[in-house]
């Protein structure tokens, strides 16, 4: 009996070697059924039409003796050729896992994206036999065929009209299960989706024929119907660059929701990001977001080609679409905004409108507001307008307290500007010393404190701002120098010129709105602004908004609630109510 001892030793003596395929025809079946999706499996076919440089592919789907078959016509490079001139199928059919284009690098890599050699296997969850048509150096075709489950592969020369160039590939017949799901239909919705940033990128044209149905389908790149962020574009990692495509949806569609796929090399990998744990949050499932992350570093998993590996690219990927979430949120939360201000703009318009005709049938009694009977007359050139005033800088021109040189204070101009929403507004700043101008280089800061605007650009004393929407922005601008800082702000007046010159809502109120949540209060009235501040948390606020009919005419209601107790503050419960009454039956035809 051997000694625990000798049996370590013996153990420790056993060779190391390297892992082989026991049954290289087990692992091919395994390779082949791995792939379960039959419209990826089209997918792939007309991914090496692509990868072959062609720049047409037809798909056709027609009946022979009953049967249904599937062609797939290209006009690339076609099969490499051997030295005698024919088209090298022996080395697809033998050198599965081994693709060249794995080998190829630079130049040639670019716009090719397979990578494992097992794209043709995917027929066998299509049909039952694959055969594909080249032609050789001569014009003369010949002909691949592979049989589904069998290991044995046929190469002929056949008879019929030769091809200038690309290949011909002809599955069928169709199984019975994917006799209803390869349709022309489905066929043109899932590659205009899945192939959507190749066929872009590459100016493919891509001809569904289905023959079954008599429809000739035009693919081309699925179209996304959110609103573009074009603020974000791409975000670089060690591995490469992340290329960003995403869309915002104003709503949220139950029956259709919004995805964010993940492609790489310009094809989808994932219907929706959200089906990688580590990114199943908000924005990516909230059902807003709609487009395209694409990351060509990607790991896919082989035998389905969906899905990825988690590696280190995949953690880069993860690290790079966070990045992205911050700026995700500014960018929704402004838009939001912009969106919100423009429907509270025209609900306020309607509302202003029939207030202001309520009002002059009643301007005997209600006196509270400037309402003009007439259009008010233009100002001509030269008047000055009462409704603006000059703004001084914060910190004023001071007295001599401080040294020549020493920051005194900073001025910004223009000081009351006025612009279209959309159109850009541009303000300089100039520092100053007890003396006059400062020469030397200050540093200025800028910034958006009231009102819904961005900075577009900033180059030292220089900013651009822009606004969405009409409204009053105020601008900051802070200059520092040494230990000195000082402030200015300039309001800018964001006007469509129509507004503008309508005039006669003079006087009435503006609204905004206020999210008090808990607070018993649906609008109040502000003095100092001349506006009406409503609850927007409020039960009722939020109820009305299931319609835009029924969102205005309760803004029409607090808006006439407001004007009555501002008119008539001393007036029984019983007579304002009368008064409530009298102004709604002027202005509900108008809300």
């Amino acid at each position: 009996m051997k000694s625990d001892t000798k049996l370590l030793i013996e153990a420790a003596q056993e060779p190391s070697g390297s892992l082989q395929i026991g049954d290289q025809w087990n692992a091919i079946r395994i390779l082949a059924s791995s792939q379960t999706h039959s419209l990826k499996a089209v997918c792939e076919l007309v991914e090496n039409a692509i990868d072959a440089r062609a720049t047409r592919i037809e798909i056709i789907r027609r009946k022979q003796n009953n049967e249904l078959f599937l062609d797939i016509i290209d006009n690339g490079v076609g099969v490499r050729m051997r030295m005698d001139g024919k088209p090298d199928f022996t080395h697809l059919a033998t050198h599965i896992c081994d693709s060249m284009k794995r080998r190829l690098t630079g130049r040639e890599k670019m716009g090719i994206h397979g990578e494992f050699g097992i794209g043709l296997l995917s027929f066998w969850s299509l049909g039952e036999e694959l055969r594909m048509i080249s032609t050789d150096a001569m014009g003369y075709l010949h002909e691949l065929s592979m049989r589904r489950g069998d290991k044995d592969f046929t190469i002929q020369q056949i008879r019929g009209e030769g091809m200038k160039r690309g290949t011909r590939i002809t599955v069928g017949p169709l199984l019975d299960s994917t006799r209803n799901i390869v349709t022309g239909e489905k066929i043109q919705r899932y590659l205009s989706a899945e192939l959507r940033e190749r066929i872009r990128s590459s100016g493919v044209v891509i001809e569904m024929i289905d023959r079954l149905t008599r429809k000739e389908l035009v693919i081309r790149p699925h179209e996304f119907s959110g609103d573009r962020l074009a603020e974000l574009t791409s975000v670089d990692t060690k591995f490469g660059t992340l290329f960003v495509d995403l869309y915002l949806r104003d709503t949220i569609d139950p029956t259709e929701p919004a995805r964010v796929s993940v492609f790489k090399d310009g094809t989808r990998v994932l219907e929706d990001i959200t089906e990688l744990v580590p990114l199943d949050k908000a924005p990516w499932n909230q059902s807003r977001l709609e487009g395209v992350l694409d990351y060509p570093a990607l790991n896919l998993a082989p035998g389905t080609r969906r899905g990825v590996v988690p590696d280190a690219c995949f953690q880069a990927f993860v690290a790079a679409v966070e990045k992205l979430e911050p700026k995700i949120a500014e960018v929704v939360t402004y838009r939001d905004q912009a969106a919100s201000a423009r429907a509270n703009r025209r609900i306020l318009v309607q509302v202003q409108k029939a207030f202001l005709g309520a009002l002059r049938d009643l301007e005997d009694q209600y006196l509270y507001f400037d309402v003009p009977a007439t259009r008010r007359r233009r100002r001509r050139k030269g008047d000055a307008d009462p409704r603006q005033k000059t703004l001084l800088p914060i910190e004023v021109k001071p007295t001599k307290k401080y040294k020549p040189g020493t920051l005194a204070y900073a001025m910004v101009t223009p000081r009351n500007s006025r612009r279209q929403p959309n159109a850009e507004c541009i303000l300089m700043v100039q520092a100053f010393d007890v003396d006059g101008p400062i020469t030397e280089k200050c540093q200025y800061e800028w910034k958006v404190i009231d009102g819904i605007a961005r900075i577009t650009s900033v180059e030292g004393p220089r900013c651009v701002i822009v606004s969405p929407v009409e409204g009053r922005v105020i601008v900051e601008v802070t200059a520092t120098r040494g230990n000195r800082v000082v402030t200015d702000q300039v309001p800018i007046r964001f006007l469509d010129r129509d507004a503008e010159d309508l005039g006669s809502a003079a006087g009435l109120p503006t609204y905004r709105l206020n999210a008090a949540r808990g607070e018993p209060w649906r609008s109040k009235y502000v003095v100092k602004s001349n506006e009406i501040v409503i609850n927007s948390a409020h039960r009722d606020f939020v109820s009305s908004n299931s319609t835009a009919a029924k969102h205005r005419r309760y803004i029409g209601k607090l808006y006439a609630k407001e004007i009555v107790l501002l008119n008539f503050p001393h007036e029984s419960n019983a007579q304002a109510l009368e008064r409530l009454i009298e102004v709604t039956v002027r202005t509900e035809d108008a809300l």
